[in-house]
């Protein structure tokens, strides 16, 4: 883990282009969970494909996934936003479409959050499953609202699988998130809006926040002009409660607010759920900024660089950019321990390339075949046998 994070930190002045890399393929499944009564779990899947279209393969390589959770009477067509955006990004989105009715139970709304984890594992080892073999298994609950809330609850069911959560103007539930958040020990970002009149910052997000661990990274984002509804995109019901409520003209539009989302959430996912490297720099200057919203950080000092500095390995890349059928590589310790395993992962953080090789003593270099790599920007990451670890950027074109 702390390689995991130097090698966030490495590339501090590194901002990295977050244009889609993906289109977006989708399917719709019903989950059952045998451990209540065989629950049927009606779920909306969006996920990262080379042609848009329902039921078109998977793109190739494995992708984490994002479990979603709705607002009160809201349906899962309300983020459609949500998953356009992150499904190009290389992350699978999965939308449960239970409890939608004036009377929801939340704990079973946070158990389907939770099972779907289950479920897709399940997914990724089954050879009919559209997800054969394309999971990576890393899973984050996000939810608005009651789908909010309904996220704080639903880490305790499935801890092992869960990586982090984050959530969006979240209101309290029955049992109550706030009472549940201490044992939130995972990665949590949470969005609020300024102008939310539905479930107001004071009595909701920000206690739920305040009151998750504290020895977790946690980040609270407090968005100026924010409103309730603007979360999510345009629907009857919520856009209802903002009239009734007296915040039906919000200072900022929809396109602003979830611009801003995105700015932070990206680089968030990148960096814990998808741990892609060089995007902890970007998010954190994003974070220090405050460029339309007021922040609470706790993820700053969670670096770890200081107590692994001295063990990195140093090495460049020769003739950088690459435009060879092989890259060359050149190391600067004599006492270098060879064979070296060599991790090449692309800008979004999906490991490309994974292969072996003997530094001869002679020059301390090695080369590897980069034939297979598209044009574009890429992190070589370098582990020698006796522990020490190194990363390189370069550019193939």
């Amino acid at each position: 883990m702390m390689f995991r994070l130097f090698f966030l930190i490495f590339f501090l002045p590194l901002s990295l282009p977050l244009s889609a890399q993906f289109q977006v393929g989708h399917t719709s499944i019903t989950f059952t969970d045998p451990s209540r009564n065989d629950r049927p779990i009606p779920t909306e899947i969006y996920y990262p494909a080379e042609v848009a279209g329902d039921e078109v393969p998977l793109a190739a390589g494995q992708f984490p996934v994002i479990q979603f959770g709705h607002g009160f009477v809201m349906v899962w067509s309300a983020y459609q936003h949500f998953w356009e955006t992150y499904a190009a990004q290389g992350y699978i989105l999965c939308f449960p479409k239970t409890e939608g009715t004036f009377s929801p139970n939340h704990t079973n709304f946070a158990k389907d959050l939770a099972f779907l984890c289950s479920a897709m594992e399940a997914e990724k080892a089954n050879p009919t499953s559209l997800f054969f073999e394309h999971i990576q298994s890393r899973y984050c609950v996000m939810g608005h609202s009651m789908g909010g809330g309904c996220t704080i609850l639903a880490q305790q069911y499935n801890p092992d699988l869960i990586t982090c959560v984050a959530t969006f103007a979240a209101a309290n539930t029955n049992p109550s998130a706030i009472a549940v958040a201490p044992a939130v020990s995972v990665p949590s970002l949470t969005f609020a809006g300024s102008y939310d009149c539905i479930a107001p910052p004071a009595q909701q997000a920000a206690l739920i926040f305040q009151a998750l661990d504290t020895t977790a990274c946690k980040i609270y984002l407090n968005i100026d002009g924010a409103s309730h509804c603007q979360f999510a995109d345009a629907n009857t019901n919520c856009n209802l409660g903002e009239v009734f409520s007296g915040c039906s003209t919000p200072p900022i539009s929809a396109t602003a607010q979830q611009g801003l989302v995105n700015n932070i959430l990206l680089p968030w996912l990148h960096t814990y759920l998808k741990e892609a490297p060089g995007f902890l720099s970007p998010l954190l200057d994003t974070l220090a900024a405050e460029n339309g919203f007021s922040a609470i950080n706790h993820c700053q000092n969670s670096t770890g660089i200081v107590d692994i500095a001295d063990s990195r390995l140093e090495f460049y890349v020769l003739e950088n950019p690459v435009t060879k059928a092989e890259l060359s590589i050149q190391f600067k310790d004599p006492e270098l321990s060879s064979p070296l395993d060599f991790l090449i992962y692309d800008a979004f953080g999906q490991l490309v390339l994974q292969v072996s090789r003997q530094a001869t003593a002679a020059d301390l270099q090695c080369s590897i075949p980069v034939t297979a790599l598209r044009t574009g920007t890429y992190f070589m990451v370098a582990i020698s046998r006796d522990g020490q670890k190194g990363v390189q950027k370069f550019v193939k074109l």
